[in-house]
């Protein structure tokens, strides 16, 4: 294991279609630091904080190996805050526990100041030589943020900016792009390290697990935000910025020396056709995705903001993998109309077609559907006998629904932070359309790139700090 530390400065310009290549074309210098460490899965499904401290407690500097298996009960029972499956109290006493004496040492960071938050990663990363771990997605889940790229070394200048992170995300695995993420620190400010209240604190607090020095005094600074469009780029516009960006990263020595592995990656995989997807929980927002593909194979992909041209992320894998064939639009409708009879029908849509009351005659209770199976009789065509009592109907009840039922009017790609759908990489159908004649009722259920179906996109709050 080693780790590298580059200065070196950037001498081109470079403006594609009008817009500006962000966080390449207005650089006059650059400094990486990529702390090489192993990648780990987490090995379950709410394990992600073990996973992370195995990478960490990995790392050059500590250098030891612990199973998921004695780290997460470990983690959970320094828990200090109900709800968590890894609470940061409970990271960070793991991390001393098994990283006591080489020269690490680790505490909670959780500002209400989000530039006071990037700070601290840079700073871990430079002076502890130490990657840190953060909370992102609403503090649902754990990573591993081992790189920094900023155009100045962070701990020996009085200003820097902060350009993105090296992630590594132990829910991915090595047959999933996101593995190896590089994130534009728009996108890790927006998208990930969202923040929460912890533990009783008051507002939001950006989280993170690092090193003992307070947030240093220094001030920070972002790349100016790209002009943003009224209207979306074309797919022929965010093929040829992804085209651009590979060609300047690939053009500068030190990202060669850094990144040669994923660099080599996607040199030479031809670029794919993009995928536009809508951000589901933000609608102004929508990204393309754009794959670097070897024959019917996949090698890595970039994420392009669909109105600036901004990258967001890039990411490689280092055997390509099938992929493209989850997004297809043809199949992921076959699919939905296929399983429809497992489909849980939204209560909205249950009361256009009078099978659930309303919020006020239930009492402000939601409704739930449980899925129809062979051979139930239709709660459409025979109403059950309880249907008029809120106090029941709150409870489970059936509706049969085939393809008869359904008029889909349309599907597009979305994604949001979710349990459906963790990765931007894997973008869900969102299936438009009605149910049994009802008037137009808007979505009517996704189908994941996993190919499961679904009515309703569930966010990942179940659980902090693992909750997926």
């Amino acid at each position: 294991m080693e780790m590298r530390v580059r200065k070196h400065s950037l001498g081109y310009k470079s403006a594609v279609l009008g817009l500006s290549l962000a966080a390449i074309a207005t650089l006059s210098g650059c400094w990486i630091k990529n702390i090489v460490i192993p990648y780990y899965t987490q090995e379950t499904s709410y394990w992600c904080g073990a996973a992370s401290a195995q990478m960490i407690l990995k790392c050059p500097k500590i250098n030891t190996y612990v199973a998921q298996s004695t780290l997460y009960p470990f983690i959970n029972s320094h828990n200090t805050c109900s709800g968590w499956a890894s609470d940061p109290n409970g990271l960070k006493a793991v991390l001393n526990n098994y990283g006591n004496g080489h020269g690490a040492y680790f505490v909670v960071s959780a500002l209400a100041n989000q530039d006071d938050a990037v700070k601290k990663l840079a700073y871990t990363i430079d002076h502890y030589d130490v990657p840190p771990a953060s909370l992102v997605y609403g503090c649902a889940h754990w990573v591993v943020v081992r790189g920094a790229f900023t155009d100045v070394q962070p701990t020996s200048a009085p200003a820097y900016t902060m350009y993105g992170v090296y992630v590594n995300d132990p829910w991915y695995g090595s047959t999933s792009l996101g593995e190896n993420k590089y994130v534009d620190i728009a996108q890790w400010k927006s998208t990930y390290l969202t923040g929460c209240a912890w533990c009783g604190t008051t507002g939001s607090k950006y989280i993170s697990v690092v090193d003992p020095k307070p947030v240093p005094n220094v001030q920070i600074s972002y790349p100016a935000a790209p002009a943003r469009r009224a209207q979306i780029l074309s797919a022929a516009e965010a093929k040829q910025l992804a085209l651009e960006y590979r060609q300047k990263f690939d053009a500068e020595p030190a990202f060669k020396r850094e990144f040669a592995e994923g660099l080599k990656a996607l040199a030479s995989s031809a670029i794919g056709e993009p995928l536009l997807v809508k951000r589901s929980d933000k609608e102004a927002d929508a990204y393309f995705i754009v794959p670097f593909n070897e024959g019917e194979a996949t090698a890595g992909a970039v994420l392009i903001d669909a109105y600036s041209g901004q990258l967001n992320e890039a990411t490689y894998v280092k055997r390509p993998i099938r992929y493209l064939a989850n997004l297809r639009m043809e199949p992921a409708r076959d699919l939905f109309l296929r399983k429809l009879p497992m489909l849980r029908v939204r209560p909205e849509i249950l009361r256009q077609l009078k099978l659930a009351p309303s919020a006020e005659e239930s009492g402000g209770q939601t409704t739930a559907v449980a899925p129809a199976t062979a051979g139930t009789a239709s709660a459409a065509r025979a109403p059950h006998a309880a249907a008029k009592s809120a106090a029941i109907f709150t409870t489970f009840h059936s509706i049969d629904v085939d393809e008869r039922d359904v008029s889909i009017k349309g599907m597009e790609l979305v994604w949001e932070p979710a349990t459906e759908t963790q990765n931007p990489y894997y973008p869900v159908w969102a299936v438009k359309g009605t149910v049994k004649g009802a008037a137009e009722a808007g979505i009517i259920g996704y189908v994941t790139a996993k190919g499961d179906v679904v009515d309703r996109l569930t966010a990942p709050t179940a659980l902090k700090g693992g909750g997926f």
